[in-house]
């Protein structure tokens, strides 16, 4: 197995991420220091800092939801009827609810939940879930704060995307210092990962491409210049199932060579 891969894909559902690498990346577990080490307190660093933490929230709960829910998954907004601004104390409350409700049903809940502040300061929560059918009074009851309210999904084909608009995206929002900006259950599974060129190829060559999300490219200090594509696709895609022999896979191979990787 090679110590060098070019191409990397992300793979969460039914979108899959392909960075390209113009130097080769080197596999290793150490992980490179570089100018991001430096020990540099300035405001503009810590302004720069909290951009980043606040960028890798919002990739890493765009990446779960879309490995984790679909259009089909239940997206709800939990308000309060008092005017609750102390996010500390609105946490407390979700918890205590998310509690509730998984009693209710009788099951662990799966669960992605970002908090949000409204025009009045007044925190409230989008939820996206995955349970069976609950109505909305009883989910209202369960919640006990105020106004619930279930929001139609069925034509969203980016789960990730819709629910990361909520979030903030520059993380200088000083009513978030040293709190949570999402809840996620344990029981999600992780976006999967590749970097095996054969397996990338594969990939590639075998998904149904809806349209193309995203299309960037940056420079980095280690690998030149990085182009980034993320692809939203018809079906999730299983990297499980491309580690399998071929003939031990569970899907057919029915959409090979309807799609070429951009070009250079």
């Amino acid at each position: 197995m090679s110590r060098f891969y070019d191409k990397k894909i992300i793979v969460s559902g039914n979108v899959v991420e392909l960075y390209e690498y113009e130097l080769p990346v080197v596999k290793s577990d150490c992980k490179r220091i570089g100018r991001a080490g430096q020990d540099d307190t300035t405001l503009q660093t810590k302004r720069s800092n909290r951009e980043k933490v606040a960028a890798r929230a919002r990739q890493k709960v765009r990446r779960y939801a879309n490995a984790n829910f679909s259009n089909k998954s239940k997206f709800i907004t939990l308000t309060f009827a008092d005017n609750v601004t102390d996010l500390k104390t609105a946490n407390r409350e979700f918890v205590k609810a998310r509690k509730r409700l998984s009693r209710f049903l009788k099951m662990p809940l799966e669960y992605i939940a970002v908090p949000e502040f409204q025009e009045r300061g007044a925190v409230h929560y989008h939820l996206l879930m995955n349970c069976p059918y609950i109505e909305n009074r009883e989910l209202a009851r369960l919640w006990g704060h105020g106004f619930v309210k279930i929001n139609a999904i069925d034509k969203v084909d980016n789960i990730g995307a819709y629910i990361t608009k909520y979030m903030t995206k520059d993380g200088l929002d000083e009513r978030l210092a040293g709190q949570k900006s999402y809840f996620m259950s344990h029981n999600l599974k992780a976006p999967e990962i590749a970097t095996d060129s054969e397996i990338i190829e594969e990939v590639l060559a075998d998904m149904d491409v809806k349209r193309v999300a995203c299309l960037s490219s940056f420079d980095s200090e280690y690998y030149g210049t990085i182009r980034y594509t993320q692809y939203v696709l018809q079906a999730s895609v299983s990297l499980a199932e491309y580690r399998k022999p071929p003939a031990s896979r569970s899907f057919p191979l029915l959409s090979r060579g309807r799609f070429a990787p951009l070009s250079n």
